[in-house]
């Protein structure tokens, strides 16, 4: 008989109402976090203009090979810099994919698009991986496109341009898959 009070007054009308909003809010934030309005793996990727750090531009469209695209947040707020040290670590195998010109890699980070702010980021020693492989861009107009709520995010295109492959962080072994397939 206690027990059943108990378990009434666990679930009374106030305590219901406090778990459905926990509920809904943990709900929300998984899907706020899941970027499920990210492009979709077989989705024309949108054509998006670069500028290199010395000043050449160019776009996604002029590639003729397939393309690793990387939203990569340096400005992290709790769980959200795991994301940027599991990439972190993912970056030099990304740069030996580049490398090996089985793929370009192109990283745009979030922020202000100045070359010096840029710069700044980059003189952080554990950005200096970075290095080389960080481009300029619209930023705003790139997460609308491809539709993006919350960074990082991975894109593989290939070469006409359509998704091959789109995660929160990749992984290494996938990416080498895909791209031994579509050889």
């Amino acid at each position: 008989m206690k027990c059943c009070q108990k378990i009434r007054k666990l679930f009374n009308k106030k305590s219901g109402m406090v778990f459905v909003a926990v509920a809904v809010s943990f709900f929300m934030l998984y899907y706020y976090r899941s970027n499920p309005n990210a492009l979709k793996v077989g989705t024309q990727a949108p054509d998006v203009a670069f500028e290199t750090m010395d000043g050449q531009k160019f776009s996604l469209s002029e590639y003729k090979m397939p393309v690793m695209l990387v939203f990569f947040n340096t400005q992290t707020f709790l769980s959200s810099g795991i994301y940027t040290e599991l990439y972190l670590r993912n970056v030099p195998y990304l740069k030996g994919i580049d490398k090996a010109n089985r793929a370009k890699l192109i990283i745009v980070t979030d922020g202000e698009q100045k070359k010096d702010i840029i710069r700044e980021k980059l003189s952080d020693s554990r950005y200096k991986v970075l290095e080389n492989y960080i481009y300029l861009s619209n930023i705003k107009q790139a997460v609308k496109d491809y539709g993006l709520s919350i960074w990082p995010h991975f894109f593989l295109i290939d070469t006409n341009k359509q998704i091959l492959y789109e995660a929160k962080v990749p992984s290494p072994g996938i990416v080498d898959d895909i791209l031994d397939r579509s050889q």
